[in-house]
């Protein structure tokens, strides 16, 4: 007896069937027709809203659907080049990674990926364990569900722990075609819905014919790109999605390539940049918006308005390096803690400066504020936590302190975070960027915090606290001036 038909399979039904734009007027329309029944005006909206985050679809503002398949007929021929590095060719193992990109954009993990040799046949995958420094660059710009989420722990030098891989065996493939480092595979899509690939090898003597179409496809994609990421809400819907509508944009005659590079077009960009979504992943925003709102860590001098609206305003008039959510946090962890004193971290956080405040009016509002936090943060630590929960915010709290730290230290030594090489500013980027988001999750006790959330931020912690560790070893061993 087949399964009853519901709303939300009928909705699913109809966005995997559709061929043609649409809008979201066009889209109720249809199911209303379809289900013959009244439906309720707030099931519309949500069914409505889940449009823009299907994957199967691509929003091109609030109201308009590109279905991908649509995309994907358009640009069926293109292919992808992977190049060999010295990595894979030693183990003799494919890692896609992002370099799948924009082909990985659908309901399938990796691990659930099909790939085909020449002749048709599925190519052997296993998974392997591989320390995180060897693999985690071949995720780079990956989403979260393409992310590998089993990790092997090594509590005793966590920089050799390890993620579990899924790995494809090109050893007949190299083998037979005598491929070197630097040598080419050519990833073609046979199947977005069940995610199957062919893999053509090739020598890199080949790949320098057609360079020129190449360099012309990426100057135009670029120009095209820029222009849509003038609207805010293209921004946001990823890197895969964004790269999916631009090809769909371009002239067929300049998609007639050899294949396509994620990696040579990402390193091509003059105006535009990667910049980390709030979901995971990338997205490509015009350079002038990388870091300016990601970023909360300020430079001096600090110069005050005298702002007393909320905690909130004092820390942004302030210009101090958390907002208040990071701080409710950060009090949770140090409050249920014997290893910190308040007053230690109090002169951590503020900079243990005197003069710290506009005036006596704004000092005496934030004490009055702070007084009314304490004792709800007292009150909220008589009540049981997850020890899972209390874990992930304890360490989350550890690498905010440090990076605050690490901040009072440059403010010392009059060095300001433009004057820091590039890969370091990086990585206290990326460290901050996942400590507002961890905290900032963690800042309500009475809230149960999401599931998903918290395995991924337990994973990404696992990564994360050997780089925050190299991060205090170069800022305060390498510098040259500690």
């Amino acid at each position: 007896m087949p399964a009853k038909l519901t709303l939300n399979k009928l909705a699913e039904n109809l966005i995997l069937e559709s061929k043609v734009p649409f809008s979201s007027d066009d889209f109720e329309k249809i199911i209303q027709e379809k289900w013959e029944q009244k439906i309720p005006v707030s099931t519309l909206k949500r069914l409505k809203k889940k449009l823009s985050l299907h994957n199967n679809l691509i929003g091109t503002d609030s109201r308009e659907f590109l279905p991908i398949s649509m995309i994907l007929q358009k640009i069926h021929n293109l292919s992808l080049s992977i190049p060999l590095g010295k990595f894979e060719v030693e183990k003799k193992g494919f890692f896609p990674g992002h370099r799948l990109i924009p082909f990985i954009a659908n309901h399938k993990k990796e691990s659930d990926l099909t790939f085909l040799d020449t002749e048709g046949n599925e190519i052997k995958k296993e998974k392997v364990p591989l320390r995180i420094e060897d693999i985690v660059g071949y995720y780079q710009y990956s989403s979260p569900a393409y992310f590998p989420d089993e990790i092997k722990l090594n509590n005793w030098a966590l920089e050799k722990s390890s993620l579990l891989i899924t790995t494809w065996d090109l050893s007949q493939i190299i083998y037979q075609n005598q491929l070197q480092e630097g040598d080419f595979l050519l990833i073609k899509l046979v199947n977005y819905e069940k995610g199957v690939f062919s893999i053509q090898p090739c020598h890199k003597n080949d790949m320098s014919i057609g360079r020129l179409k190449i360099r012309a496809l990426f100057v135009a994609m670029e120009a095209t790109l820029s222009k849509f990421c003038e609207a805010d809400s293209f921004c946001t819907i990823g890197l895969e999605k964004q790269i999916l509508y631009t090809l769909y944009n371009m002239d067929k005659s300049l998609l007639d390539v050899t294949a396509l590079s994620l990696t040579d077009f990402l390193d091509s960009l003059t105006e535009l940049e990667v910049a980390a979504c709030e979901e995971g992943g990338g997205k490509l925003v015009p350079g002038s918006r990388n870091y300016s709102s990601q970023s909360i860590y300020k430079e001096k001098p600090r110069i005050s308005k005298g702002e007393t609206g909320s905690l909130d305003k004092i820390f942004h008039d302030l210009k101090l390096a958390f907002n208040k959510a990071e701080f409710i946090s950060i009090l949770y962890t140090v409050m249920a803690s014997k290893v910190y004193k308040l007053e230690s971290v109090f002169n951590i956080l503020f900079g243990g400066e005197g003069k710290l405040f506009h005036d006596q009016n704004q000092n005496e509002v934030f004490y009055s504020y702070l007084r009314r936090l304490l004792k709800k943060v007292t009150a909220d630590l008589e009540q049981p936590e997850s020890i899972v929960t209390t874990t992930l915010r304890n360490q989350t709290v550890g690498i905010k302190l440090s990076l605050i730290g690490i901040l009072r230290f440059l403010e010392e030594n009059d060095v300001g975070l433009k004057d820091l090489p590039s890969d370091i500013l990086e990585k206290i980027h990326d460290l901050d960027h996942f400590c507002r988001e961890t905290l900032t999750h963690l800042a309500d006790r009475s809230v149960i915090a999401d599931l998903k959330f918290i395995h991924d931020a337990r994973l990404a912690i696992k990564i994360i606290l050997p780089h925050a560790a190299s991060l205090e070893e170069e800022v305060y061993s390498q510098l040259g001036f500690y």
